[in-house]
């Protein structure tokens, strides 16, 4: 049997995560990895954002303070 690789660090997986995003299969040997390689990170910070964070256009931000510290348009919900 062939090992697979986790797709953020590169270890040899014994027991995997797969997630499926849009129809593309991703192998991550921990939910840690997964949550690194496919979460958005904040447009001021760069932290992980692991809700649904506030976006203004493409960008997405951690938190509120962070969203005005960029000087961006208010959120319309």
């Amino acid at each position: 049997m062939v090992q697979e690789r986790c797709m953020n660090c590169g270890v040899n997986i014994e027991k995997d995560y797969i997630l499926f995003i849009n129809g593309t299969e991703f192998t991550f040997d921990s939910f840690e990895c997964a949550i690194n390689f496919v979460a958005p990170r904040c447009a001021n910070c760069n932290t992980i954002v692991m809700s649904r964070g506030l976006r203004s256009g493409e960008e997405v931000f951690c938190s509120d303070s962070c969203l005005n510290s960029e000087q961006h348009p208010p959120i319309i919900p």
